[in-house]
Formats: C-alpha cells, structure tokens, sequence
C-alpha cells in the first residue's frame, strides 16, 4: 500500500496535536492486549469449555488466519476500516465471554480478523501521519509489545476465580471507545491506494525457499509459546502465579530485546543478530520443556528475547525480494498453524510437554537454516526504508 502524504494530525499545534494521536497509540497497545489475551485466559477456557488441547489450538487457528485475511482487506478509507475492525473485536471478545464453547470458534475468527484490521489500519494511518518514518513504526510496534507485556496481570481475576467475562468485557469497551472516536475524529481520512505489485504466487519464485521457511516458523513459534505459556505453567505446578508470570516473562523479554535492537542496529550486523537470537531461541525452548520447574521463566524471558529482532529483520530480508503483501500472509499462516499443531500433538500424546516439542523443533530447524543459508548475503541487501516496510501492515 503506498502512502506518503504527510497527514493532518502532525500538522496540529501541541495538545490537540496530542488528542488525535494518543487514542491510535492507545489502540495500539490494546491490539497488544489483545493479541496477547487468548493465550492467556487458555487455561480457563479450556476448563470452561470443557476443552481438549486441541480444541484449544483449534481457537488460535481460527484466531490467527482470521487477523490474516483481516490484514488484507484493508484498503479504502482507513476511518472505516479502524471502525469495523474496533467494532469486530469488541464484538467477537463480548461473544467469547458469553458463549458456551459451541459458538467459541466463530467468535475467536471474528475476533482475530478485528484485530487484523485494526493493527494494519493504525500501522497506515501512522505511517501516513509521520510521513512515513521507521522512528514512529518502531515506537508503535513497541507500543504494541508493552500491551502484550501488560496483558497476563490484566488476568489475575479470571486465573484465580474461573471468570473470563470482566477482562473480555473490559477489552471490549476500550475497542468500542475507539470505534466511537473514529466517527468523530477528522484526521483519519486516509486513503490506502494499493500499489501494483506482482502476483503474490510469485513469492515462491522471487523469494529464496529458505527465507519463506524461517518466516513462517519465527511466527509460528512466538505464536506457540506467547498462546501455551500459561497453561504448560499451570500445569506444571505453578499455580496462578506462574500462569501470569510465565508469559509476562515471554512478552518483556520480546519488549526489551526490540527495544535494544531499535537502539542497537546501527553497531550490530543484522546476520549476526538473526545468528545469536535463533541460537537463543533453540537453547531456551529445549530448557522450557527439559526443566521441570526452576528454569521455567528464564527460559521463556529468552525465548521471548531471541524472538524480538528475528522477525523484523527476516521480513525485511523477504521485502527486498518481493515487495507485495503475500509474504505477511504466509507469516500468518505459520502463527496459526503451529500453535494448532503444538495443542494437536498434546491431545494425542496426553502431555503438553511433548506439544511443545513442535516450537522447539521449529526453532532447531531455524538454527540449521541459520548456519547453511547466506544470512550475509541478504543482509547486505537490507536498507532501512526495507525494515519500516517490515514493521507495517499490521506486523508486530
């Protein structure tokens, strides 16, 4: 989508400057929240819903292909397309709350395409507003990692008193006050003009088979450990501290290792860091599912921390090959898949543990890749303007 006027808002003297930015940075860490939510409140729902791992894993299937296909409907006005993607989410979190586990999945794939729609519009519109800067598509995405961060504490009374109706109300509301300063905030007409492009099938032939390999898994293993965290610790004897505490180490560990690249990049070479951060990755999931209990939060602060960088830079490595969207849905597709596989795997296996063998085998492969393919030669191709691209669209 191309986007490049410089929008009305930063035109703005100081606070009403203010008053028109902050509800889409609010909104965007809420999408952070969000994004977050499922996995955390997994362990009550499955009691709830009387679920299988694998029924669980079926709702971020549903969830995920839905924020997917969401992402790519943007187009148009950018108001009204933030208004029904607020809207959708607000809806699909009320459905959630009140649904009896029948109607779980239709709700979750409403809930997810709202997301979808609502991170790529805020990603445009601020794009847009900026000028289109890598500063302010970074700042977003660390907003985002921050309501991610934050989600599990939100979560405390649903862990302990078995009630997912007040924190997915409470999402619902913000999303539906958002939707309603859409209606009446100027500075979003925008308008997302698509860009020629060539045919997403031509991914396949533009984009080295390796490259579109490590994207898809870098998202689905984030999307695994980010949905099964609290519940493996649950299980694990944790108890509701663990439950909250395990995928809040995940998620800081994602925020602090971005915050330090953001700061960082310039010194470190971009090969080196995917290198470091898969190998990190590997190490962490292979102690997460080893360690019976004393490791358990190290581990996913370093999981979380290796995951940080990786996919930025892998996605701005595919861009330069191939500048249409197919690649953020093949992305997609890995968050969806891997987290179904890994509840899959533990319904037939009647363990967890051995679920999470699917995201750490993922990230095996991905230091294999890491060490055969040529991280250098992509690298060297990157430029800055290739990495804001990365950070758009609705990425995170």
């Amino acid at each position: 989508m191309k986007l490049t006027a410089r929008g009305a808002a930063e035109d703005r003297p100081g606070f009403d400057r203010a008053l028109a930015i902050a509800p889409l940075y609010l909104g965007f860490a809420a999408t952070g929240v969000g994004v977050a939510l499922p996995g955390a409140l997994l362990p009550v729902m499955l009691l709830r819903w009387h679920f299988q791992d694998e029924q669980g894993g079926r709702l971020f299937l549903l969830a995920w292909v839905g924020s997917s296909l969401g992402a790519l409907l943007v187009h148009g006005s950018m108001r009204t397309v933030l208004f029904c993607g607020s809207v959708a989410v607000a809806l699909g979190a009320v459905g959630l709350s009140f649904c009896a586990g029948g109607e779980a999945d239709a709700w979750m794939a409403l809930y997810g395409s709202g997301l979808g729609l609502t991170m790529t519009s805020i990603s445009l519109i601020r794009q847009r507003q900026s000028g289109g800067t890598g500063t302010e598509l970074v700042r977003l995405n660390l907003l985002w990692a921050i309501g991610a961060c934050a989600c599990p504490s939100l979560t405390i009374r649903a862990l302990t008193a078995g009630d997912i109706r007040p924190v997915l109300c409470g999402l619902a509301f913000c999303f539906v006050v958002l939707a309603a300063w859409t209606v009446f905030e100027t500075g979003l007409t925008i308008e997302a003009a698509v860009a020629p492009t060539a045919h997403p099938w031509t991914i396949f032939r533009a984009v080295p088979a390796g490259l579109i390999v490590m994207t898809l898994l870098i998202t689905g293993i984030e999307a695994s450990a980010g949905g099964w965290l609290a519940t493996y610790a649950r299980r694990g004897g944790y108890g509701v501290a663990g439950a909250i505490a395990a995928p809040s180490c995940f998620w800081a560990g994602l925020l602090l290792s971005r915050f330090f690249w953001s700061v960082c990049n310039t010194w470190l070479t971009h090969d080196w860091t995917v290198r470091a951060s898969v190998a990190l990755m590997g190490g962490a999931s292979a102690v997460l599912i080893a360690s019976g209990s004393g490791w358990l939060l190290l581990a996913a602060f370093c999981l979380g921390f290796g995951i940080g960088p990786t996919y930025p830079l892998l996605l701005a490595w595919a861009l330069r090959f191939h500048r249409g969207g197919a690649i953020f849905f093949l992305a997609g597709v890995g968050s969806a898949c891997l987290p179904w596989l890994t509840g899959f795997v533990s319904t037939q296996s009647h363990s967890l543990r051995v679920g999470l063998a699917v995201p750490m085998a993922a990230t095996l492969i991905m230091v294999t890749l890491s060490l055969l393919l040529p991280l250098r030669i992509w690298s060297k191709q990157d430029a800055a303007t290739t990495t804001a691209d990365a950070l758009s669209s609705g990425s995170h």
